[in-house]
């Protein structure tokens, strides 16, 4: 019997998609690539490697996003056009790191050190990406805070 590995990358396709992912607990690389130039196929050895030592998706994951495709972060829109890729490091929903070109000692050594033991560690509440949603879906609910002081909370 086989067993299924998880991808080594998931292709982000919408804006929404990749602020869930970013909204979550653990680390998350976002390969950053043109479309005309494609993903960089030289970090998949060294993400390959990553991924069979630690297989906790809720810890690590690897995203590509196609600059051209993506409106939610701002670094991608800096990006278009631009024949290198741009890996952004996300740590609970935190810009950690960000390294232009595929530079896999840098890439490798930023993942090892960012990657938690296990996505638990970290804190949602901490999360800005994760709390910036949670508000925009509190409001389409029409949910209002009465009391910014722990107060009532309730509909409009």
């Amino acid at each position: 019997m086989t067993a299924l590995l998880p991808p080594i990358q998931y292709h982000i396709d919408t804006d929404a998609e990749l602020e869930a992912k970013l909204a979550g607990k653990g680390l998350k690389v976002v390969e950053i690539f043109s479309e005309w130039c494609g993903p960089c196929k030289s970090v998949l050895p060294t993400f390959r490697r990553i991924r069979l030592d630690r297989d906790d998706e809720n810890a690590l994951l690897f995203l590509t996003v196609c600059a051209e495709k993506c409106n939610f972060l701002e670094a991608a829109k800096e990006h278009r056009g631009k024949s290198e890729p741009l890996f952004l490091l996300y740590r609970n929903g935190q810009l950690k790191a960000r390294i232009e070109g595929a530079n896999t000692p840098a890439l490798n050594q930023q993942v090892l050190t960012l990657t938690p033991a296990n996505a638990d560690v970290d804190d949602l509440e901490e999360n800005p990406i994760y709390l910036a949603k949670m508000e925009r879906e509190r409001i389409a609910r029409g949910e209002t805070v009465k009391d910014s002081k722990g107060g009532k909370k309730g509909k409009k």
